[in-house]
């Protein structure tokens, strides 16, 4: 079984403020005219009215489920949709933001993570999009939700209450029209259960321990209670509101259990509520993907997920996370597991030091998803920081390849990528409807050491 190394895990996925060849199916999406107050202020991926009915009420507790603010394509009370009509490569109906962007899905997905402030300032942001602009990249991952963090102006109540709104895009619409221009393809990082507002303010919603205090982990953040179906519709209402704005994927991170604690001192309020109140955490993690994937798929869009990497060397258990290979990957339509190579342990698959053989350690990890879960579209997070440099980055690129991977998504948490890591636009003569060359063979090979210079 993998070891998971929590240190660099801090130093990477748990920072909040640091995530072309065939014709691509188009996606008519769109945010609503009013989705800022009257279209102006649409500084916060969506428009406050987005969820007006079903929002939270003045208590902070949800309430009954509704429509969202466009009035399409939300669940029912019980959170049930019909058959989702959309799956991943098909068109959608124009529910999500009412048609206003029309977002072209690259053939193949090759993205980099893109903090809310970057998004809403200036200064990097056109540092990323000339590099979307110049490579084979075509997609940016952008947080909606970080550690309860709404980076948007949601005008969700609870979100408002517990002070977690935290605007940092003051302008979606304009952010929305140049990434439509530029033919790049958006993704909403939404991150579920850690939370560090909400249980602040409403303790019963929390994790806590057995006396009743709100449970932190290592690192002192808290998290919501899975079991919670009150805290299910508060992050559907963030994914309403995602898709009301015109995001056309939605892409869950932290959608699990907590792990970096002792879990044996977690207490679980509202598992004595839950319908089994002896479901697993895999089984509580698997009913909520599907409530949400319900609601994503019934409006056309397109539902994707993070999941640790290490999940693939367990065949028996599911590391106390509720993230079970072969049940976690139903409801998605891509998952993205984090093989980070500084993630693995010295000494794991055999390989001495994984974060210094980059082609060996994706190939090992990956493999496992290749031939446990061989039907799952599969787009991995790669490793762009620690000091790797374009040598290290291609040879994960062309590990995940070599595995019939093309799909990717770069991670570094200050959003400062290797520019010459990338395959320059025009490096090919084949290109997709959305501009972007066909991606050119790293130098790194299977035969190379990996070793860093």
């Amino acid at each position: 079984m993998s070891k998971f190394r929590p240190h660099t895990y801090l130093q990477t996925r748990a920072l909040p403020l640091l995530a072309f060849v065939l014709v691509a199916p188009l996606y008519s999406c769109s945010a609503t005219p009013d989705a800022a107050a009257g279209g102006t202020d649409a500084a916060t991926k969506g428009a406050p009215n987005a969820n007006t009915a079903g929002n939270a009420v003045a208590t902070g507790k949800p309430g009954t489920p509704g429509t969202s603010a466009n009035g399409t394509g939300t669940a029912n009370a019980n959170g049930t949709v019909g058959t989702p009509a959309v799956n991943e490569g098909a068109a959608a109906s124009g529910s999500i933001g009412g048609g206003k962007y029309k977002w072209e899905k690259p053939a193949s997905v090759k993205g980099i993570y893109m903090t809310a402030w970057t998004a809403g300032g200036t200064k990097k942001l056109e540092k990323l999009m000339s590099l979307l602009d110049k490579t084979e990249l075509n997609s940016v991952v952008i947080d909606v939700r970080d550690s309860g963090e709404m980076y948007w102006k949601m005008g969700i109540p609870l979100a408002d209450q517990s002070g977690a709104t935290q605007v940092a895009v003051t302008n979606p619409e304009k952010l929305f029209r140049r990434l439509e221009k530029h033919k790049v393809w958006p993704i909403a990082r939404v991150a579920i259960f850690r939370d560090n507002f909400v249980p602040k303010k409403f303790p019963d919603r929390a994790v806590r321990f057995a006396d009743g205090r709100v449970w932190r982990d290592r690192a002192g953040n808290s998290w919501l209670d899975p079991y919670n179906k009150e805290n299910w519709e508060y992050i559907a209402q963030t994914i309403d509101f995602a898709m009301d704005i015109g995001f056309p994927e939605i892409q869950l991170d932290y959608v699990r259990f907590p792990s970096e604690g002792k879990m044996s001192t977690m207490s679980f309020p509202a598992r004595k509520k839950y319908p089994n109140p002896k479901a697993t955490p895999a089984q509580v993690i698997a009913d909520f993907c599907d409530y949400v994937g319900k609601r994503v798929h019934a409006r056309g869009g397109v539902y994707t997920a993070d999941i640790f990497g290490i999940i693939s060397s367990s065949t028996t258990k599911d590391q106390g996370i509720g993230q079970s290979l072969e049940l976690i990957v139903k409801p998605f339509d891509v998952v993205c597991p984090m093989v980070y190579p500084s993630h693995y342990a010295k000494g794991e698959y055999g390989i001495a030091d994984p974060n210094a053989s980059p082609y060996a350690i994706i190939t090992k990890s990956l493999g496992d998803y290749k031939r446990r879960v061989p039907e799952a579209k599969v787009r991995p997070w790669l490793q762009d920081f620690f000091g790797y440099g374009a040598k290290e980055v291609q040879a994960q690129i062309k590990a995940a390849r070599d595995l019939g991977y093309d799909e990717y998504l770069m991670w570094n948490a200050q959003n400062n990528f290797t520019s010459g890591a990338y395959a320059r636009e025009g490096a090919s003569s084949a290109k997709g409807s959305a501009g972007k060359a066909a991606p050119a063979a790293p130098a790194t090979n299977a035969t190379q050491s990996d070793k860093k210079a």
